[in-house]
Parts: C-alpha cells; sequence; structure tokens
C-alpha cells in the first residue's frame, strides 16, 4: 500500500487537482498535524481514500477532519493495517489540548500499548505529531521529542513511526532513521511511504 503522510505545511500542488494525477495510486492518507482540516478533507475528496490524523500543537482544540478518523490516543485498522496514534508535542505553555509533559506522554503511551496488545494486534505504523526524544526533534523544548516514544517503540515494535513537527530542509538534515525495528521518517511537508503487504 502507498501511504501519502502530510504535516505542518501546505503543499500548493496537493491543495489542487493535480493531486489525483500526482497521487492517484495512493491507498491512504496520514495527517501528522499542524494541518487546516479543510486542507485534508480536501485531499480526502480528491483522492477518495481513507485518512487517519493526529493533532498537533497549533491545532484548535476541538480538532476534528471530517470524512477522516482521528488516531490519537487509540489505534484503528484500515486495510488490513494497524495503525496507532500519539498527537501534540512537549507543553510549552499552561493551556492547550495538545501539549504534554513527558510523563503524561508516558502514560498516553501506556494505554495504547496495553490496548493494542490486549486486541492482539501488532502495530504497523505509529503516527506522531513530535518525534522521539534525539531523533529528528528541534534544539528547543517545544521541538524536543519525547523520551516516551522510545519505550513505546522498543515495546510496539511498529514498522514505521510517521512524525512531523521539525521543519527541516531534505537535502541538509536527515528525515529517516531507524530506530529499534522502527524505520522513523519525518514527513514534513509531504512523504510517501511504500508499506509492504506482511504475511
Amino acid at each position: 500500500m502507498k501511504i501519502l503522510a502530510l504535516s505542518d505545511e501546505i503543499v500548493p500542488f496537493i491543495y489542487s487537482p493535480v493531486v489525483r494525477e500526482r497521487f492517484g495510486d495512493v491507498g491512504l492518507i496520514i495527517g501528522c498535524g499542524d494541518l487546516p482540516a479543510d486542507y485534508l478533507e480536501y485531499v480526502v475528496t480528491q483522492l477518495n481514500v481513507p485518512l487517519v490524523y493526529v493533532p498537533g500543537n497549533h491545532d484548535p482544540d476541538d480538532y476534528v477532519v471530517h470524512g477522516g478518523q482521528s488516531v490519537d490516543g487509540r489505534w484503528t485498522k484500515m486495510d488490513g493495517v494497524s495503525i496507532a496514534g500519539l498527537g501534540g508535542c512537549q507543553r510549552y505553555k499552561p493551556v492547550g489540548a495538545h501539549q504534554y509533559t513527558e510523563d503524561e506522554m508516558f502514560a498516553r503511551a501506556a494505554r495504547l500499548v496495553l490496548t493494542s496488545r490486549m486486541a492482539g494486534r501488532r502495530i504497523d505504523v505509529f503516527v506522531s505529531h513530535a518525534s522521539p526524544l534525539g531523533v529528528h526533534d528541534g534544539p528547543d523544548h517545544v521541538h524536543a521529542g519525547f523520551k516516551a516514544f522510545h519505550t513505546f517503540l522498543r515495546a510496539g515494535k511498529p514498522r514505521f513511526m510517521l512524525h512531523g513537527h521539525t521543519h527541516v530542509q531534505r537535502n541538509l538534515e536527515t528525515t529517516v532513521t531507524k530506530l529499534y525495528s522502527t524505520q522513523v521518517i519525518n514527513v514534513f511537508p509531504y512523504r510517501l511511504v511504500e508499506l509492504e503487504a506482511t504475511a
């Protein structure tokens, strides 16, 4: 299955009818946060495939994308692919629904691993806004990743982790890193990911 993952910035040729020509073979859209809902709704309407998403720190507290399914704090299965998600970033102000302390994110990650294990599901794709601490994160507190994600990746062993949040110049910075048994990919502003079927 080919996945179109998006985060943090509107891409003009994706927000146009050209998206059907360039990405007509995509089977799933994944939103990794900080994107206007109408942008994702447009892409879903044009490609007519499922969308799953998590919120970013700049998304509204009541962030909803019509035609898509939030996987923030939960998991789902789409066309045989098991997907789990945890949106948000490190807390940097007193209010904001999509900001978490390290302890809060650890508790969210632990619940997610537990519920997927209770359901007997191996997670294929882990969707987040922030990255794991020390992997693709930024130098400031706001863009630092979560230590909790290291625990999540060791315990859940997803095949891929797709995240956004840190804006990069692809020719200058690392955007794909193998961490434990997971391929961690910064999708900013978009990325095509090929997910091969497993036996």
